[in-house]
């Protein structure tokens, strides 16, 4: 018997119809967890559904998008109605996704919407009333499973970052009924104890049943009222639960949150040694403005030349020195000029007294000038401007100085 060969088109195209033919394939039902998710920017959905076991790849066209009433990410369990059919290109077989519902007719998330409504109409969420992370903390209380790699991954990021730092490990059950007892009981003692400066509550990825510890309103409650500031990092980045809007900060992952809580000295060197450079050229830059300054200064005349600013100085006083010293010298030359004067003249005068007659003379003409020349009954001759007298004396008296 021979057997015609086929192309690899023909082949794809005969798989297909067998797919399309079968009953259970076109309306099939199918539980499992999305991973890979991908949100084309075409609006269509592509990602895998997965068990323990298997997986298989999945395509949601844009038109069936609009019917979903959550947000589908990466762990989550739903429940999906469509059809496998192959795909020729690529000869992949796919589930191509109708209807998409969160497994178990969606109660959790449900639950999950109303609390997360309640809380944030009470201001639960509120940034202002976010609680800043320290930025050197001395000590870090971790919250998580003591066999999870969560507590690996947060302890090793903080010992690489900052080996200084200590670290206090409250372990609890992070899944189960008595989870949201453990973790809110935690994050009460810590606060009483003030064993640490901030506190990372996490745990790894998970189901929303896993997770559900994390949007317990126990939990949410003990994270609100907590004084010291809480890091949220509960499953991967597309993971979102109750206690991720209540905590100060929310981290993706375990590993971001060591990250976020401590500061790495490297870090810190670095940014120590870029203030020391903008420190040292700002000083220079100071310097060299004073320095400028400066030099504007000594090249001004006056700052310049400082003898010569002196020097006029001493100039301008020799100048009012010779000013005083001719005007006393002239008042003193005048005043010797009057003195001179009136010195001439009184000699002048003197000699004019002496070439006069004295005013009183003996009979013989001569000139008396003392009562001690003169006796009783001698004669005298009184002189006047307009004539002459002849006169007798008939009383002397001597006066004693």
């Amino acid at each position: 018997m021979n057997i015609k060969s086929l192309s690899v088109s023909k082949l794809n195209n005969y798989i297909k119809n067998i797919f399309n033919n079968d009953a259970i394939l076109n309306n099939i039902s199918v539980e499992g967890e999305i991973s890979n998710f991908k949100n084309h920017t075409s609006g269509h959905l592509y990602f895998s559904l997965k068990d323990k076991d298997s997986r298989i790849l999945c395509v949601m066209f844009k038109g069936n998008v609009a019917s979903l009433n959550f947000i589908p990410v990466d762990g989550k369990e739903v429940e999906i109605k469509g059809y496998v059919t192959l795909y020729e290109k690529s000869g992949q077989y796919q589930l191509y996704v109708q209807q998409m519902k969160i497994k178990g007719d969606g109660s959790l998330y449900l639950q999950f919407e109303e609390l997360k409504r309640k809380l944030h109409d009470q201001g639960w969420f509120d940034e202002s009333i976010k609680i800043p992370i320290p930025i050197y903390p001395k000590r870090v209380a971790i919250i998580t499973s003591k066999t999870g790699a969560a507590l690996r991954d947060i302890v090793s990021v903080i010992k690489r970052r900052n080996p200084s730092v200590e670290i206090y490990l409250f372990p609890v059950l992070v899944q189960g009924l008595n989870a949201k007892y453990e973790i809110a009981n935690a994050i009460e003692r810590i606060n009483d104890s003030n064993y640490g400066d901030v506190i990372i509550l996490g745990r790894g990825g998970g189901s929303i049943e896993e997770l559900w510890a994390f949007n317990e309103l126990l939990v949410a409650e003990s994270i609100f009222n907590s004084h010291i500031p809480i890091i949220s990092a509960v499953g991967h980045e597309t993971d979102f639960t109750i206690a991720d809007f209540v905590a100060d900060v929310r981290a993706a992952t375990p590993s971001a949150a060591a990250e976020l809580a401590v500061a790495s000295l490297f870090e810190i060197k670095s940014k120590l040694d870029n203030y020391k450079i903008l420190a040292s050229k700002e000083i220079l830059t100071k310097i060299q403005l004073n320095k400028n300054i400066l030099a504007n200064f000594k090249n001004h005349y006056q700052i310049k030349r400082p003898i010569d600013k002196l020097n006029q100085h001493r100039q301008q006083l020799d100048l009012y020195e010779n000013r005083i010293y001719s005007l006393l010298k002239s008042e003193v030359h005048a005043r010797r000029i009057a003195l001179l004067n009136i010195k001439t003249k009184l000699n002048e005068l003197n000699l004019l007294v002496h070439k006069q007659k004295s005013m009183i003379q003996d009979i013989n003409g001569k000139d008396l000038d003392s009562i001690r020349q003169l006796n009783l009954n001698d004669e005298l001759i009184i002189n006047f401007k307009d004539g002459s007298v002849r006169s007798k004396i008939i009383e002397i008296k001597e006066v004693y100085p």
